[in-house]
């Protein structure tokens, strides 16, 4: 009598693996929603269009079925998806069969559910640094904690603060991330200066680092940003934040001024 397939391979254990059409599987691409991932809006990929068109989709994707619509949410996998609409788009123009999606359940709450996707896509895919502080911002408004985000991300909670120190700056300094002028750190010391003293490092970093990479970029980024330090409050702001001021804060601010007696 023939083995079952899981007999058959020696595996441990076994799942279902659902096959779908990709016109029935939802992209989400509500902002407000816990699975909406940016790179929803990402243009084709040609490469993947074409392997697909040759080898069908070889990975499952990883879905959620929302009980409130009753969709079948895309959780993991939004490329495969988008780029195989594409190519089944061509395979009917040339007569030929469309392919089907293969995809594994993934079942809980849309925001347990979410740290699937985050972990997935950090882990496999990295996102940009602007759009892991947003999305690590959204964590932590769902009440996870800083651990949590740790473990969703597969860093360590000093990066954790460091990228969402990110969300502070300047949008002239999230752009500087965002092209590889500036890393996250050196764009969470320049969110310590003032929104003009921002805009000016930036100019400066640019400046310096043009036509250059790797360590040589790196080293004049250092040299730059090496000195980008808070600006010291004068003695008139330190007196105007005095009078709102009360308690330790304020008897640090009097000795500062050399009022504290």
């Amino acid at each position: 009598m023939a083995k079952n397939s899981k007999e058959a391979y020696g595996a441990s254990g076994k799942t279902n693996v659902l096959m779908f059409e990709p016109e029935n599987l939802h992209l989400v691409s509500d902002k407000t929603h816990p699975l909406y991932d940016e790179r929803i809006h990402l243009p084709l990929h040609e490469p993947t269009v074409l392997s697909i068109m040759k080898l069908g989709v070889i990975e499952p994707i990883v879905i959620w079925k929302d009980p409130e619509t009753g969709r079948s949410c895309v959780v993991e996998g939004r490329q495969r998806v988008k780029n195989t609409l594409e190519a089944n788009k061509r395979l009917r123009e040339e007569g030929k069969k469309p392919l089907l999606v293969p995809a594994v359940v993934r079942r809980g709450s849309p925001f347990s559910v979410a740290e699937v996707m985050i972990s997935a896509n950090e882990i496999f895919q990295a996102d940009t640094p602007l759009g892991r502080a947003k999305k690590m911002a959204d964590a932590l408004t769902r009440g996870h904690d800083e651990k949590d985000l740790a473990l969703m991300f597969g860093v360590g909670v000093q990066t954790i603060r460091a990228t969402l120190a990110l969300l502070d700056a300047t949008q002239a300094v999230k752009d500087a991330v965002e092209s590889g002028d500036i890393t996250v750190t050196q764009a969470r010391q320049l969110a310590n200066l003032t929104p003009d003293e921002q805009r000016e490092k930036v100019k400066e970093v640019e400046a310096a680092t043009a036509g250059t990479k790797g360590h040589e970029k790196a080293r004049r980024q250092r040299q730059v940003i090496g000195d980008a330090k808070p600006r010291m409050k004068s003695r008139k702001e330190i007196t105007k934040a005095l009078e709102s001021a009360s308690g330790d804060y304020a008897q640090a601010l009097r000795w500062v001024l050399g009022e504290d007696e």
